[in-house]
């Protein structure tokens, strides 16, 4: 039996020293906290789902201890970009050579694992970010939705299977105080069951994303501090 879970913005600091808990108390350890969690919940069958933001790392190279802890964890991991993740290198190669075994990145592109496929994509911020004017929102979010079509089109060559793909996104697909976009309406048109996001940690904006299901979409919210640190399970229960 696989099952799919999923926890985001570990923010991970054992490469660079950089850690969370200038944020809050709640940080302290925290990626000791993950991986107690981690190892109690998750079997080496499962998929773990990374949707942004792993490491504080600005350089491929200065993420290699934080890669070494996810490779000694149990499951298969998949992991998309955050806004964080500076580390991230430019090309497929170069990407695929720092990840662990058993371990994936999406980037314009599709995976299929048992059977199982998924898409996704960073996303983007609907508002303008500080400093930013109106006009600046429109391009990013364009380009993201363009790389989710490429990641869509990609599994499309490669499966042909019957099981609905999981989307993971870095920033929720939908503005705040909504729960539909282009991006949730694409999502259901490849008729998605499970969508998982990240970026919000306080708990005022994260009580303010909207969860659940809406057409045929189950929509969740796993950064790390919001789950308690603690994988959340989705539903897929995969034989």
């Amino acid at each position: 039996m696989t099952e799919i879970w999923a926890i985001g913005d570990l923010h991970l600091g054992l490469s660079t020293g950089k850690w969370m808990d200038v944020f809050g108390a709640h940080w302290k350890d925290h990626h000791l906290k993950v991986e107690a969690a981690w190892r109690e919940l998750v079997k080496p069958q499962d998929i773990v789902l990374l949707p942004g933001d792993f490491s504080w790392a600005m350089k491929p190279e200065e993420a290699a201890e934080d890669f070494r802890w996810l490779g000694g964890l149990p499951g298969r991991k998949v992991l998309i970009k955050g806004n964080h993740d500076y580390w991230w290198p430019g090309t497929q190669t170069k990407l695929n050579g720092l990840l662990p075994p058993g371990t994936y990145a999406i980037k314009k592109k599709g995976l299929v694992i048992d059977d199982i496929p998924f898409i996704g994509v960073r996303g983007a911020d609907f508002a303008p970010h500080e400093g930013e004017k109106p006009g600046e929102v429109e391009p990013r979010l364009v380009r993201e939705r363009s790389e989710l079509l490429l990641s869509i089109e990609h599994l499309a060559k490669i499966y042909r299977g019957a099981r609905p793909p999981i989307a993971l996104f870095h920033y929720p697909p939908f503005p705040l105080r909504r729960s539909e976009s282009f991006f949730t309406r694409i999502l259901k048109d490849v008729g998605c069951r499970h969508c998982v996001c990240g970026h919000l940690h306080t708990s005022l904006w994260c009580q303010r994303r909207f969860q659940g299901e809406m057409q045929g979409v189950t929509y969740r919210l796993v950064s790390c501090d919001f789950l308690q640190f603690r994988p959340l399970l989705l539903e897929d229960k995969i034989a």
